[in-house]
């Protein structure tokens, strides 16, 4: 079974979002990489609204974003 087979197109685009967004392929996302990804998404925020937009999306408020937590903010609203 290839990848392609194993996840359905808008799983594989979310993996591939977070995979750019999780710069350094530790599986997480601190707030470094989430406010690289905003800023290459040109979302036009300042610092402290990135910085409450990233606690809102850590909703375990480890101070990391996992792939279960992106895949929830990603597929949002």
């Amino acid at each position: 079974m290839n990848e392609r087979t194993r996840h359905p197109a808008g799983e594989r685009e979310l993996l591939e979002e977070f995979a750019v967004a999780d710069r350094d392929d530790d599986g997480r996302v601190d707030f470094a990489e989430f406010k690289a990804l905003l800023e290459g998404l040109e979302a036009g925020m300042s610092e402290e609204e990135m910085r409450i937009g990233f606690a809102e999306v850590d909703a375990d408020q480890d101070g990391l974003i996992d792939c279960r937590e992106f895949a929830a903010w990603w597929s949002s609203d």
